[in-house]
């Protein structure tokens, strides 16, 4: 692949041309992502560095495709709901207990039950088959 042109600009050099990623899913597949040039830059060593937008979109992508632990971190479930695009009053609409509930789990003040992680992942399952737009 042709070394990417580089600007200086701010901390990192820019970088003009989209970056190609991919990916190993949980299940063998391999996904083939391409992350905006403006969520990237050129380190010191002259290696791709991504930027937050693209990690969090990474992170999302991920999430998707990745069985929901039977104990989750906050960060996951974060993570997931806006892999999702839902709200915490919508996520816990959809899963039957009240947004200050989404709020501690995802603070990590108390960790979501049986159910609740069975109602998860069977949302995230069904969003995974339907097709999600996972935008950063």
């Amino acid at each position: 692949m042709p070394r990417k042109r580089a600007t200086h600009a701010g901390t990192g050099r820019a970088i003009r041309d989209d970056v190609p990623y991919t990916m190993r899913l949980p299940d063998g597949r391999t996904l083939f992502i391409l992350i905006p040039a403006r969520w990237c830059e050129l380190d010191v060593s002259g290696e791709v560095a991504f930027k937050p937008d693209a990690v969090r979109l990474l992170d999302r992508v991920r999430v998707m495709a990745m069985r929901t632990p039977r104990s989750p971190t906050p960060g996951l479930i974060l993570t997931l709901r806006e892999a999702l695009g839902l709200t915490q009053t919508q996520l816990g609409d959809r899963i039957g207990v009240d947004k200050m509930t989404v709020a501690r789990w995802e603070w990590g003040k108390v960790r979501p039950s049986a159910a609740a992680m069975k109602a998860l992942d069977k949302i995230r399952r069904e969003a995974a088959r339907k097709g999600v737009v996972v935008a950063a």
